[in-house]
């Protein structure tokens, strides 16, 4: 056998080299977690937080809901005073004490017209056109009043309401279209002890208690529409 064939025969065929692997396709990226969704507020709810406002006995949980956002009014239910029955109230932000706001029904027909606007809170951004507001002390009322006024003690179903403003600034006129109601109590870092208690009526200018300008505040003010309002 010839050269040529022995080495014609020793050489082998040379092999395609193996194809690269397969990439694998991507793992899908996780998503990202969506954040719970928080109740709207409409930008109208920032205002000046001034009772009464736009807001009247006749406006309809629509006109809330539309205004300040369908999931920041509800409906809850209150005791009447001295054990009277219960009565249901529409509540503008129940849940943040410094913006809530209780609409006040008729316990016998939640359509009627609205009996009442009330807030209460020390730390309530709400106030009358006056400027009277939750939380503000008893002698800053007298100051805005520029005369003294006249209410209950404190410690019972009908505590601390105002009977007379003395011809005041703030007193109710005969015949006006808005009748103010307010609510005085202690102070939250003191006790009752240290102002006036019960059914009584005290002023605030008694010198039988000299502390009362600091030591009682407005807990609640209540903003109405009767036909003719007086003091």
């Amino acid at each position: 056998m010839g050269l040529a064939a022995v080495v014609a025969g020793c050489t082998q065929t040379p092999q395609p080299p193996p194809a690269a692997p397969t990439a694998s396709p991507p793992a899908p990226a996780a998503a990202t977690p969506v954040p719970p969704a928080i109740a709207p507020v409409p930008a109208a709810v920032q205002e000046t937080w001034e009772l009464p406002g736009t807001l009247g006995p006749l406006t309809t949980r629509l006109e809330l809901e539309q205004r300040f956002g369908k999931d920041n009014v509800r409906e809850e239910t209150f005791d009447g005073a001295e054990g009277i029955g219960t009565y249901p109230a529409l509540v503008v932000f129940p849940d943040d004490p410094s913006r809530r706001l209780e609409l006040v029904l008729d316990a016998d027909d939640k359509d009627a017209p609205i009996n009442e606007l009330r807030v209460r809170g020390s730390n309530s951004r709400w106030h009358d056109a006056s400027g009277l507001r939750p939380g503000m002390a008893l002698a800053d009322v007298v100051a805005l009043n520029a005369a003294p006024v006249s209410f209950y003690g404190v410690a019972w179903d009908y505590g601390g309401v105002v009977q007379d403003w003395h011809g005041g600034k703030l007193a109710n006129p005969v015949g006006a279209p808005v009748f103010r109601r307010v609510v005085l109590g202690p102070r939250s870092d003191i006790g009752e002890a240290r102002v006036p208690e019960g059914d009584g009526t005290f002023r605030s200018d008694d010198a039988k208690w000299p502390g009362i300008g600091k030591d009682l505040v407005v807990d609640e003010i209540g903003i109405s529409w009767p036909d003719d309002a007086e003091d």
